[in-house]
């Protein structure tokens, strides 16, 4: 019962990042531009093997209409691996499934690498995603949870862990820069003043950071893990709280559930490694004796 309930949460957490970026890219797009629009990235090649020129590149209402294309079918992808990623292991076709996901993967390292562009190369935003880019790759390995591998992905998984919790861990400390919508979002669902959020936030990094490395500790890491299913989930809904208007509950819906959606592994990625630790330590590998 432990195995199929490891399963199940594996493809929640692939479905639920697939489809909240399915919503994303349809209805508000994609950071593609902050690449595809650079003009000393891509210059030499528009020009090398095309008849336009850079200006008439970046000025093509043609090339705009086909990034917003291919925006369109990024996010079309994205829902069909969120489909085949929840009922995984009952449609055939494996080259094929294996084949959508893995383009789905790779257009999510593309968003990953296009933020970090966009925000002047700060690569914290990539090493966030790390959680969101755990669960498809899993699905991807088709991985055995079983006794012999079960140590390796458990660490696997807990590097990805603390790679997302140590980037947001980081951002609230202010150590980088404090992100000026985390401390309007502390502020909107606490009701604190900002000097107080700011402090709160720099409390809340500083645990990130604590339990990254607790969650490696043999005695100690459950009790982080379940911190970070705590925080993860609480994270993730707070997008929702934050951007919720009773006067306007549609459009609050539309602008911030794809947000909780795909934030939703942040939670549910670390309670997949608490159950699989938890069979880890019941299910000891036999020894060979002669």
């Amino acid at each position: 019962m432990n195995k199929l309930k490891i399963i199940w949460l594996v493809k929640i957490c692939a479905f639920t990042v697939f489809l909240g970026r399915a919503y994303q890219l349809y209805f508000f797009g994609a950071p593609f531009r902050a690449i595809l629009w650079d003009e000393s990235l891509l210059s030499p090649i528009v020009e090398g093997l095309s008849n336009y020129s850079w200006q008439d590149y970046a000025t093509s209402s043609r090339v705009n209409i086909w990034i917003n294309g291919f925006t369109k079918i990024c996010s079309l992808m994205f829902l069909l691996a969120a489909i085949i990623s929840l009922f995984w292991d009952k449609i055939g076709y494996k080259r094929l499934k294996q084949t959508i996901v893995s383009l789905a993967l790779f257009v999510l390292f593309f968003i990953g690498i296009c933020m970090v562009k966009d925000k002047n190369y700060e690569y914290l935003l990539f090493f966030e995603l790390f959680i969101q880019f755990a669960a498809p790759i899993l699905l991807l390995l088709n991985i055995r949870l079983d006794i012999i591998e079960n140590k390796k992905v458990i660490n696997g998984l807990k590097i990805a862990i603390a790679c997302t919790f140590i980037a947001h861990g980081l951002f609230a400390m202010g150590l980088i820069y404090l992100p000026g919508y985390f401390v309007d979002m502390t502020i909107m669902i606490l009701g604190l003043s900002e000097p107080q959020a700011t402090t709160f936030l720099y409390v809340a990094g500083v645990l990130d950071l604590v339990m990254s490395v607790l969650i490696f500790i043999p005695k100690l890491s459950k009790y982080a893990l379940w911190y970070m299913v705590f925080w993860g989930l609480t994270t993730a809904f707070a997008r929702l709280f934050a951007g919720f208007s009773s006067n306007f509950v549609e459009s609050s819906l539309h602008g911030s559930v794809y947000l909780v959606v795909y934030r939703l592994s942040h939670g549910l990625l670390p309670l997949v490694v608490l159950l699989m630790e938890k069979k880890f330590k019941k299910e000891k590998i036999p020894t060979n004796e002669n």
